[in-house]
């Protein structure tokens, strides 16, 4: 499983949830190591802008949606590929199937559009209904 232990139903978390949200976004980012303007970009907002969260970021419904993805994205990945480095491996290999087209998960992730988060979200429940 991966190294940190996540609550996929975070998935289902609402607005007021927005503090509980921010932590696990923060927990995935820093076991996937990613900077502050990777942060910045798979939320969609600047970098002075989540740099400025301290325990909750608004009310912003956009903005929660898409922590809640990145979360469960993580979450799903981790319990579709199991073991040491797992889902950090799984969302770093590119990847030749469909929404990915030779590019790895986190990069499309990176580019900070709502729906790659959504795609890639909805290809992982699909593979949770396989196993």
């Amino acid at each position: 499983m991966s190294s940190v232990a996540l609550d996929t139903s975070l998935i289902d978390a609402q607005p007021s949830d927005g503090a509980l949200l921010l932590s696990a976004f923060r927990k995935v980012a820093l076991a996937l190591g990613l900077t502050l303007p990777e942060q910045a970009a798979v939320l969609g907002v600047s970098r002075a802008t989540v740099a400025g969260w301290k325990d909750m970021p608004g009310q912003d419904s956009d903005k929660l949606d898409r922590m809640a993805l990145f979360v469960g994205i993580y979450g799903l990945a981790g319990e579709a590929f199991p073991g040491e480095r797992g889902a950090e491996g799984w969302l770093r290999r590119p990847n030749r199937g469909q929404p990915f087209r030779g590019r790895s998960p986190l990069e499309l992730m990176l580019e900070g559009r709502f729906e790659s988060l959504f795609r890639i979200y909805d290809h992982l429940q699909s593979l949770a209904r396989i196993w």
